[in-house]
């Protein structure tokens, strides 16, 4: 199956087409220069810091701000500690399903103000407990904006990808506004390509020889709408999104020797999400501000998958909803310009209900955990103070405990309650204008994938994998060290230094049944992890190239678990050695143009099973583009995608059983290409 590269296929389709807030009460509405005057923690930049690179909306906007690294937050249950590093008029989003590079992408740059960048807390912000946040100030009585785009992706074998966006935003009488968003899509999954697929056995001979050729990819559609309005002497929010989508993945897999055969394998997934979401804050005084948010979520899927040998076939079908139901409350005070206390409290009911079939030649095969339905009962209470007590020094004390329970029924009947509590602290060090040293000690725990319960079978490689009643989170002591150096007016290095303490490390384990043993995602004990970080923007002003600009990201990382099966240590599964990117831009503007390029620079990870050692490589990645403003309000882009043809490097060391007792069975390697191609847009924007 290859449905774990459908999100990244389709987040590039979308990245590609594509009440008064805290600021405004405190920093004024006059836009400064960088680094002027501000509250302390605060950086302003204001629209003219961007102007010379012609941005199209605040996303661009955001992507320019020196030492930030854009994060979307995670998508798991409840919202603490799971939000974008990204405010929007000082509010989060009320919205999970929906990318906050997508409502980025929506605010016209001429409707933005100033960016704000807070590092280490800010009386009054919520930090989304992110160390370092851009606040998005727009333009107080913005007017009507409509944007339209087509583009479309053109690849060697003849495919192409349209898609198409049309979305805006209209003040209406008073003081609503109307916001809209659609957005029809066809996308590739660029982890399908053609290659050799070869089989080795434990002396290294050829046993198998043969050649793979995938396709996959979908289609969809994204339809979102937004209302704004005072009420109730505050400010009311409303979202609504909808997405329906599709996603087809064939393979075609040609054997040659030592016996000529065959092996084909489709898959079809189809999905429907949908999802309400209320922000509602309004002040209570001067020091006083409350905050609610609600938003409820719904999904529905259907997957199947069959395979025909020509000698043997086989079927696999999920039948799976899923729903999601938040409330969240939130007090802040500000008590001084350099203290201010927050306190609240969440819960959150989330459930999973999934069915499972698997046969083989007409022979049903029974999977553990074929059939379950997953309940979550959560609450939350948190509480954090933030303090400036000198220009210098910011501290961040907070608390959050969770209670939940996780009821499942169906095959298994299992009923689990957890408490955590999940302290933090911030500790920020501003040297001086140039200088800043941050320090984190938080205990984190991480969220369940209700998918993991649930059994699940893959044709392409044969495995097999059960679902796991016994999962529990991860729970993880973080000590984090980052220092930012400020230089050239635009340049940033920031380094960060990371140890983790991990218990009831995920991992995967083998699960036993009367007749057989499968792969399942498991706890595996304790374990650790470091990381470095380093995060460097370069302009080249005054190396001669004007407009120019480097940004170099990567991370260096290495873990050490015990394995379940041969007691050995080892690196964490999934975990990638080292991922990064490297990115250049010029702005011309008296060309009214904007070039430049990206490599990122591909990875390896390795995947532990009781019988399987899987490696993946992923080679580096290269593209060019170009994007020429005909008017303020058209422009064309164009993108030399994938330049030198990337290839997908799976390998499988299949053991005759258990790794800690059995011999290597054989050696599969599939070095799957994917060829270059060409991207192309048309940008048209009123208001």
């Amino acid at each position: 199956m290859r449905i774990e590269f459908m999100a990244t296929g389709v987040a590039a389709v979308l990245a590609t087409v594509a009440g008064p807030a805290w600021a405004q009460d405190t920093v004024g509405t006059d836009p400064v220069a960088p680094r002027a005057t501000a509250p302390e923690g605060v950086t302003i930049f204001d629209a003219t810091f961007f102007a010379a690179n012609q941005p199209n909306s605040a996303m661009d906007m955001v992507d320019r701000v020196p030492g930030f690294s854009f994060d979307e937050g995670d998508n798991v249950r409840g919202l603490g500690g799971t939000a974008p590093n990204v405010l929007v008029d000082g509010r989060r989003p009320a919205s999970k399903s929906e990318p906050m590079e997508d409502t980025l992408r929506r605010i016209p740059a001429g409707q933005v103000l100033r960016l704000e960048l807070i590092r280490g807390g800010a009386p009054g912000i919520d930090m989304q407990g992110q160390p370092v946040v851009v606040n998005v100030v727009r333009v107080p009585g913005a007017g009507g904006n409509t944007t339209w785009a087509v583009a479309s992706g053109w690849y060697q074998d003849g495919r192409t990808t349209p898609a198409m966006r049309f979305e805006g935003a209209r003040p209406l009488s008073g003081d609503r506004r109307f916001e809209w968003s659609s957005l029809i899509y066809t996308f590739l999954d660029d982890g399908a390509g053609e290659g050799p697929r070869q089989r080795y056995d434990s002396t290294g001979s050829l046993i198998r020889d043969g050649y793979s050729d995938e396709t996959a990819g979908g289609r969809g559609g994204t339809f979102s709408a937004g209302w704004q309005q005072n009420l109730g002497g505050g400010r009311l929010a409303l979202n609504s999104r909808l997405q329906v989508e599709d996603y087809d993945y064939a393979l075609e897999d040609a054997v040659f020797a030592p016996v000529p055969g065959s092996l084909i394998v489709e898959d079809d997934y189809a999905q429907t999400n949908g999802e309400i979401g209320v922000n509602w804050q309004r002040p209570l005084g001067e020091q006083w501000r409350l905050e609610a948010v609600g938003i409820q979520r719904l999904r529905g899927s259907d997957f199947a998958s069959v395979f025909n040998t020509g000698a043997s076939d086989g079927e696999f079908t999920e039948d799976s909803t899923s729903g999601e139901s938040i409330g969240r409350l939130t007090l802040r005070q500000t008590r001084t310009p350099t203290w201010s206390l927050e306190g609240g409290g969440e819960m959150a009911f989330n459930f999973l209900e999934s069915a499972t079939t698997y046969t083989e030649n007409g022979v049903p095969i029974v999977l553990p955990f074929s059939d379950v339905r997953v309940e979550e009962l959560r609450g939350e209470v948190f509480a954090t103070s933030t303090w400036r007590p000198t220009s210098q020094w910011s501290l961040e004390l907070g608390m959050r405990a969770e209670v939940s329970t996780i009821t499942q029924s169906g095959d298994t009947n299992l009923e689990r309650s957890f408490f955590y509590p999940k302290p933090r602290a911030l500790v920020t060090w501003t040297l001086n204008e140039e200088n800043q040293i941050r320090l984190r000690l938080e205990r984190e725990v991480g969220q369940l994938d209700f998918g993991d319960f649930v059994s699940s079978a893959g044709f392409t490689n044969g495995v097999v994998t059960a679902g796991n009643s016994d999962l529990e989170p991860d729970k993880t002591w973080v000590a984090e060290l980052a220092w930012e150096r400020s230089f050239w007016d635009e340049g940033s290095l920031v380094v960060t230094l990371a140890h983790e303490e991990i218990t009831d490390a995920s991992d995967r384990v083998p699960i036993f049944t009367l007749t057989d043993v499968f792969d399942a995602p498991g706890n595996i004990g304790d374990g650790t992890e470091d990381s470095l970080g380093i995060d460097l923007t370069v302009p080249l002003g005054r190396l001669g190239i004007a407009g120019g600009r480097v940004r170099f990201r990567g991370e260096w990382s290495v873990s050490e678990v015990r394995d379940p099966t041969t007691g050995a240590l080892r690196r964490m599964s999934g975990q990638e050695p080292f991922e990064g990117e490297i990115n250049f831009t010029q702005a011309l503007p008296q060309w009214n143009l904007q070039w430049g390029g990206n490599a990122f620079l591909g990875f390896t990870e390795r995947h532990y099973r009781f019988d399987t050692v899987e490696t993946i490589e992923l080679e580096p990645w290269y593209n060019l583009f170009a994007e020429w403003r005909h008017r303020p309000d058209l422009s064309f882009r164009v993108e030399l995608q994938n330049l030198s043809g990337r290839n997908f490097i799976r390998t499988r060391e299949v053991y005759a059983g258990p790794r800690d007792v059995s011999p290597v069975a054989f050696t599969e390697t599939r070095d799957l290409n994917f060829d270059p191609f060409i991207y192309f847009r048309i940008r048209r924007t009123w208001g």
